[in-house]
């Protein structure tokens, strides 16, 4: 089997390259898309924390799947998201000039699309 103590972004990727070896994969990233979208339905409408839980699991793995099928490193895809986050919110935390807890959602939400833009 796979190891359980590998970090889990990769560990789902070898789980899924396993299934797939096997015969059991999605035809292509569509269906792998698909699958995506049902399970963040299902953690919508999930109630309770256990409920969430595994249906964020799920998402999770679903998505990692997604990954695989485009032919794309889901950590490396992590990381690069998690910088482009990071420096988008660094951006709004100096025009907020310290006063990021006290705005509206709205203003937040201004702040951020200001962030995005080059």
């Amino acid at each position: 089997g796979v190891p359980r103590a590998l970090p889990g972004l990769i560990r789902a990727l070898r789980v899924g390259e396993k299934a797939a070896r096997a015969g059991f994969d999605f035809d292509n990233a569509n269906q792998a898309l698909a699958k995506l979208r049902e399970e963040v339905d299902e953690l919508d409408q999930a109630r309770d924390e256990r409920a969430q839980r595994e249906e964020l699991g799920d998402l999770l793995f679903a998505a990692v799947n997604v990954a695989r099928k485009l032919n794309i490193d889901p950590e490396e895809a992590l990381r690069e998201a998690l910088d482009k986050f990071s420096a988008r919110f660094s951006r709004v935390e100096e025009a907020a000039q310290g006063k990021l807890p006290e705005l509206s959602f709205d203003d937040k939400e201004a702040l951020w699309e200001a962030a995005k833009q080059p």
